[in-house]
Parts: C-alpha cells; structure tokens; sequence
C-alpha cells in the first residue's frame, strides 16, 4: 500500500497538480469521442437500427463517467489550490513543550501516526477495501478533513470515473465502428 500509513494525504495534492493539465485533456478529448459516439448511436437508432442499443448504452455510462471524473477532479484542484492558499497565510506554530520535556506537537503526531496504522489495517469496505483504508489513514495522519479537505469525497468514486474515462476514448472509436458497420 504505502510505505506510512497516510502517506496518501501527502501524496494526492502532488498527484493532483501534476496531472492537471493531462487530466483535463483527456477529459475534452474522450469526452469529445464518446460525444459523437452518442450522437451518431442515438442517429441510428432513430433511424430504425436496433442493433445499437448496446453502443447507446455504452455510451451513456462512458460520458456519464467523464463528467463524473470532470467535477470530481475540479474540485479536488480546488481544495488543493485553497489548502496551498491556507498554508501560504498561516505562521509557523510555536512549540509547546510539557514539564517532562515532551513536545505537545511531538504527542499529536505520534497519536496520528497511530491512528493512521489502525484506519490502514481495517479492510471492512466491500467495494475497493484498500483504497478505502487509505483514505480513512491520510484522514486521520492528516488530523482531519479540515486539515485535508481534498479528502472528504470517496476517493473510490473518483478513480472508477477515471478509469472510465482513461477507458472512454479507445471504446468510443470501436464502437464508432461498431456503430457504422451495424447502420
């Protein structure tokens, strides 16, 4: 999984940033084909073809997928973009230190760092258990959704929309195809 438990809390806003551009290229570009692959099955259908229902369908998931990754993915650039704002505005914390010697900061850490490694070890999800974990253990390392907020929406949601939408453009092109060969 990963190498700290919560390690996804530093490794998203990355990721996030890293494939923005990409991201938003291959949703205009997919959702462009899988567009004209619904207007040219809905075409053909009207026209009497029964046998590109299943295109039609197909079709309708794929871009339904796109938008979904579409917004999923402005927002969680958005709550990265605020949480870097925050960050920029906020003043280094002072260290508060106990009469033993122990740092306060020092304590909260160790108790994130612990609650991380118990939300990483509870697999209870049903649908893509690991991911789930992963996300409950960068909540808790991060102290939060407050602290995290690009964390908050099921992360699980997010990746099957863009595996759909990875997925959407060579699909719409064989079922263009497909679609063109049954009409």
């Amino acid at each position: 999984m990963s190498a700290l438990p919560g390690s996804l809390s530093l490794f998203l806003p990355l990721l996030v940033k890293l494939l923005r551009g990409p991201g938003k290229a291959i949703v205009l570009v997919n959702g462009l084909l899988t567009a004209l692959l619904l207007w040219l099955t809905i075409d053909s259908v009207r026209d009497g073809n029964a046998g590109v229902w299943v295109p039609l369908v197909m079709a309708a998931v794929l871009l339904l997928g796109i938008i979904v990754f579409a917004i999923r993915g402005s927002r969680l650039a958005k709550h990265v973009d605020d949480l870097e704002k925050l960050q920029a505005q906020t003043q280094p914390s002072q260290e508060i230190i106990t009469q033993d010697g122990r740092s306060v900061q020092e304590e909260e850490m160790k108790q994130r760092f612990h609650d991380a490694s118990y939300e990483a070890n509870q697999l209870n999800a049903r649908f893509m258990p690991r991911v789930n974990a992963a996300q409950r253990a960068a909540i808790a390392a991060a102290g939060g959704t407050v602290q995290a907020p690009y964390l908050k929406a099921d992360l699980r949601i997010t990746l099957v929309a863009g595996m759909l939408t990875v997925a959407a453009g060579p699909l719409s092109i064989i079922l263009m195809i497909f679609t063109a060969a049954m009409s």
